[in-house]
């Protein structure tokens, strides 16, 4: 596959799931006062947190690579516009925060296996 969609897909998922988990996080901090025990809602923060983690641990993955392959200013761009646009225009119109988190996280690591391929192969 080209290196630019390799980029683009595992950036734009990566950036993703990182936004989806900030907005859980912050809807679950506004949620305070709902109904429901602490100890569920704190599974539920420690599970899109760690989403989350995740994400941008792939989104730094994905940026090193996009930094390799590229000149400096497509990756920078891409971080500064591009993905962030893909997640506000298009994603979010498939899945709410709250279910796009998880789905949006496995699936930019899931990008990043023939990148990661390529660095140890």
């Amino acid at each position: 596959m080209e290196p630019i969609y390799l980029f683009t897909i595992s950036g734009a998922l990566s950036m993703a799931g990182a936004l989806a988990s900030r907005q859980v996080m912050q809807d679950a901090l506004a949620d305070d006062d709902e109904a429901g025990s602490e100890d569920q809602q704190a599974g539920v923060a420690k599970r899109y947190l760690l989403a989350g983690n995740l994400a941008v641990i792939g989104l730094i993955a994905s940026m090193v690579y996009g930094w390799q392959e590229f000149v400096w200013w497509i990756p920078a761009a891409f971080l500064l516009v591009t993905f962030p646009a893909i997640y506000y225009v298009f994603l979010t119109r498939f899945l709410t925060a709250k279910g796009g988190a998880l789905i949006y996280t496995v699936g930019a690591w899931a990008a990043l296996v023939p990148i990661i391929g390529s660095w140890l192969g």
